[in-house]
This record gives structure tokens, sequence and C-alpha cells, in this order.
């Protein structure tokens, strides 16, 4: 089945997990169509449409991703000539990021592979779907009831909404920021709440809006404020590791090794939450533990144990070397290795 550009879906289209991906009559972008070309489509009579066939895990992200990314366009259209924003106008984003919550999880995709996948994609529109998807794991292993993770999902969806108020000269420029500028910047949490304030949302999106930038020192902004509701702490550890991780205009995105070197400094700091820094960083390190790692100096080693209290200081196993024990070395993965 060949799917044209400008054309309309004559039926529902669905994941191999029975996820409904797009609705009948769904306007087909030139990036819609040339997606699904790639995958054969088939009936599927018990969904009284059409199922994408394809079994590769994962494989309708890039779908769903279009779907909101659309979505937050026509938002971002909105915002421009409104300063609140109501039900109906952030019901369709809010939908399509609730399909692509339901496909990660129905695939068990693990949110570091869809930051790899989608690296190169506009920052702000995938920003705000990662760290949904990133807030409502840590939630997960944090064994947070499941509302509370879903909760979690749309704070991170909505947190950066404010950005979209802010000129994207601003917001996109290459080089470093004048102060002016970045006092610009930093009006985004309140311009987020101001447009979400009259609608339906939980009261605690409202609040990620606003205080995702605060720190628990005070030194954070826009209110300077310490007693942030722990939601919160975690959407702002969500937030600060896809930050670090992403393409930035006026950066090229950091290892996961980095980032982590940074959430335990924050943690150690008193700026960001240590329960919630600790666990995250831990099941980070958890996902490179016996995989190959190369060393600056060319050697080839493994994470052998993780410190519970030092994550980003492993022990490892080195080819021709004895066993590294970076926290007695006073070293951090990051620093020894090779992460190009």
């Amino acid at each position: 089945m060949k799917f044209q550009k400008g054309a309309r879906l004559k039926e529902d289209l669905y994941s191999n997990t029975g996820i409904l991906l797009l609705r009948k009559g769904t306007f087909l972008t030139a990036k819609l169509a040339s997606i699904l070309n790639k995958y054969e489509v088939v009936p599927d009579p018990s969904l009284k449409g059409r199922r994408i066939a394809t079994e590769v895990t994962g494989i309708f992200h890039d779908v769903l991703y279009e779907n909101i990314y659309r979505s937050m366009e026509e938002l971002q259209q909105t915002i421009r000539v409104k300063a609140e924003l109501c039900d109906a106008e952030i019901q369709d984003m809010e939908k399509n990021f609730h399909r692509l919550y339901k496909e990660v999880l129905a695939t068990h995709t693990s949110f570091l592979e869809l930051m790899e996948h989608f690296s190169s994609d506009e920052y702000l529109f995938k920003h705000c779907i990662h760290v949904g998807l990133i807030a409502a794991s840590i939630g997960k292993m944090l064994k947070l009831p499941h509302e509370k993770q879903n909760l979690l999902a749309q704070m991170g969806l909505f947190h950066d909404i404010g950005k979209f108020t802010i000129d994207p000269r601003i917001l996109n420029k290459p080089g470093k920021l004048t102060n002016e500028e970045f006092a610009v910047i930093k009006t985004h949490p309140a311009a987020g709440y101001r447009l979400l304030e009259n609608t339906s949302l939980d009261p605690m999106i409202l609040k990620g809006a606003l205080m995702h930038h605060e720190r628990l020192d005070g030194s954070g902004y826009p209110e300077g404020r310490k007693n942030i509701p722990f939601l919160v702490r975690i959407l702002s550890v969500a937030d600060t590791f896809d930050a670090i991780c992403s393409n930035r205009a006026y950066r090229r995105r950091q290892p996961v090794f980095y980032a982590i070197d940074e959430l335990m400094a924050d943690a150690k700091a008193g700026r960001l939450d240590s329960e919630v820094v600790l666990p995250f960083a831990n099941f980070l390190m958890e996902n490179y533990r016996n995989q190959p790692i190369t060393m600056r100096n060319g050697a080839r080693g493994k994470i052998v144990h993780i410190h519970p209290l030092y994550p980003n200081q492993p022990i490892l196993k080195i080819e021709g070397y004895p066993l590294l024990n970076l926290k007695e070395q006073k070293l951090t993965l990051f620093q020894i290795a090779n992460m190009q």
C-alpha cells in the first residue's frame, strides 16, 4: 500500500500491538507519508482498520512522534495569539502523547533508545516528550503508584510550554545569550503557568511548569524557592538529564556518563534531590554493566560493580589490568572512558 503526500487516511491505522496511531481522515504530510511507506501495512478486520505488520520493537514511535510534533506546532501557533489556553486547545497534543506513552509501555522501549533514535529532531518538541517519558520512568523506579507515573508523564509534556512564548531567535541562538536574553528565557516558567492556569489539568502539572527550574538550595528561578513538591523534584532531574544529553542550538549533546556526573554534583551540592538522583543514576549505570567500554588509553573494560551511593565511580575490569576501583582513585567513569 502506497501512502501519498496530501491524501487523507481512509481507515484507522494501528500498531502491531493494537495501539491507535492515526485516525481515519488524518491529513498526510510529506514526512508522515514517507514514514508510513517504510512499513508493511495490512488490513485487520478485528481492529476495523489497518495495522502495521512490522514486529521490530519500537518501530512505530516515529509515526507517533510526528503526530505529537504536528499538534505541538498547532499549539505553538495558538499561543502566538493567546495568553491563556483552554482544554480543547491542548487536547490533541495530550491524546497523541498518551498514545506514544502507551506504545512505549507496551513495547518496553527504553527512553535511552528513544533519545538516541530521535537525537537529531527539533529540540523543544522532542525535549518535552522525552522529559515526560523519563520522569514517568523515574516514578516507576521509585515504585510510585501508576497514577503518579502517569501524572509525571503529563508534567514532562507540559513543563516547557512557556518556551512557546519566547522569540525563536533567542530560543535557538547558537551563541552565548546576553544577560538580557537570559532574563527573557527565565520568564518561561511563569508564562507556562499562565498559559495552563484556566485548563482542567491537574494542579501539579501547573506547578511543574512553574517550578521545574527551582532548586532545593534556593538557587533556582523564577522565585528562588526551596520548598519544592516531590514530583517536581523528579521532573527537575528528568529535565536536567535530557537537556544535557540533547543537541542544543549552542552545543552538541553530552554523553550519559557526563550527565550522571552533573546530576551527582547537583545532588551533592543540595540543588537536586539525592533521593531521586541516586536511584536514577544507578539505573543508568546498570544499563552499561558488563557492556564493553573503551578507555581513553584504548584499553577495553566493563563495569563489574556499582556503588549504590557512588554510581558514577564503579569498579571496572580492564583487559591487562587489575580491578580498578574508581571511587578509591577519586575518578568517575566519564573521566577515563572514551566517549567518542
